[in-house]
């Protein structure tokens, strides 16, 4: 299935602060959920995501399932110099980014 390549896609493209990437994959009507967003488009997305981001260490995949239209990712990493051990739930339409589901940790 795709969606396991499109979603390590996805982290190495922020990974290597690659937005031209990240928003050439994401679907019409993206949304992104945390604890802090509910369902925020791409433009606010961008804003409130992407740029807090200085730089991200190389991600260290725990665990990573799939099926047709959606991934989980369970994974370790640094971000801003800070640890992360956080999970995201992606769903994909059209071979495109439509939502991410994200559930921060701790390292």
């Amino acid at each position: 299935m795709p969606n396991k390549t499109e979603a390590k896609d996805y982290f190495r493209a922020w990974q290597n602060r690659d937005w031209d990437f990240v928003e050439s994959h994401l679907a019409p009507g993206f949304t992104f959920s945390s604890q802090y967003d509910d369902h925020i488009g791409q433009a606010e997305y961008k804003q409130k995501c992407w740029e807090a981001v200085r730089e991200i260490g190389e991600y260290e995949f725990i665990r990573l399932i799939e099926d047709e239209t959606e991934a989980i990712v369970r994974y370790r990493c640094r971000i801003n110099g800070a640890e992360v051990h956080n999970m995201e739930h992606l769903v994909f339409e059209d071979g495109k980014l439509k939502e991410v589901n994200v559930f921060f940790g701790r390292p």
